[in-house]
């Protein structure tokens, strides 16, 4: 029980980076990025496709998120600023990053097959300590999103274009008001956005290998992180994807794999209906109460 503890917090860290870089997104402009599982699925390949022709690790993981941050501004440039110009509805944003979504998923297919891929064919290194025993593939994968994680949230927090992201997310109208350039943060946001995917992409293809088909589910998992957390919390956002992780882990292990989405989405379906507003609202009432009783 432990490993499987041990398993789904691992996880649950590359749900979080996944759940910050869909909020990034929703927080700010409030449209639902699918096209973020198109970014994710392709970032591996394009790692896989400069490691076939002999170039270094490091210049492909460049190149993934490279194109993941170009793809993101696309996503922006192309689809919904046009949009958001027109004042279309939300509903329109949607069909709209679902239609880019399907586009690059089929690009995906025919530049490179639907079979699985692996990033490496050997055998990984397992390292243990006491009972629990850890692939180098996992940990590869929780310090990668922890340190995402960690200079996504220091970057926020302490300069200038993090407390207008955080602005954005409050007030979009007001900080346009106040002279902000409502049309440069939105390409940070998506360019970001796409930069925190695919790190959380390749870091799993590291470990478990990757499909075309994995895009979707990823976002969703990211949906699920986004409003369990508490829509417009950033740090909501990644607290609930590691308790997704950590979740799906145990469901995984006292039922089968086959019922984790169901979990997912049973867990999802709860806070809908008994805490709408998500963890941060339970957080922020707390506090809200504990200044009142002073």
């Amino acid at each position: 029980m432990i490993q499987s503890l041990l398993n789904g917090l691992i996880q649950g860290l590359l749900f979080a980076v996944v759940g910050v870089a869909f909020s990034l997104v929703y927080a700010t402009t409030r449209v639902f990025h699918i096209t973020l599982g198109a970014i994710y699925a392709l970032a591996p390949y394009v790692l896989l496709g400069t490691l076939q022709v002999g170039a270094p690790w490091l210049l492909g993981l460049s190149g993934a998120v490279l194109m993941a941050v170009a793809l993101g501004l696309a996503a922006e440039e192309l689809v919904h600023w046009p949009l958001e110009r027109r004042r279309a509805p939300a509903e329109v944003h949607f069909i709209s990053s679902l239609g880019a979504f399907l586009i690059v998923g089929q690009v995906v297919v025919l530049l490179w097959g639907n079979e699985a891929q692996v990033l490496d064919a050997g055998i990984d290194s397992v390292y243990a300590v006491a009972d629990l025993r850890a692939t180098a593939g996992q940990l590869i994968g929780a310090v990668a999103a922890i340190s995402t994680l960690v200079a996504t949230f220091a970057w926020l927090r302490w300069t200038n274009v993090g407390l207008q992201f955080r602005a954005m997310a409050s007030n979009p109208s007001l900080l346009a008001t106040l002279g902000r350039d409502i049309r440069r943060l939105r390409w940070a946001v998506f360019g970001l956005s796409g930069a925190l995917a695919s790190v959380a992409a390749v870091a799993t293809a590291r470990d478990v290998g990757f499909a075309p088909n994995v895009g979707m589910r990823m976002v969703l998992i990211g949906v699920a992180a986004a409003i369990v957390g508490g829509r417009g919390s950033f740090a909501g956002a990644a607290v609930a994807g590691v308790l997704l992780g950590v979740l799906r882990g145990q469901v995984g292990w006292f039922a089968s794999a086959r019922w984790e989405d169901a979990s997912t989405f049973a867990l999802l379906a709860a806070f809908l209906l008994f805490v709408p507003d998500g963890l941060h609202s339970l957080v922020a009432g707390r506090a809200t109460r504990l200044e009142d009783a002073r």
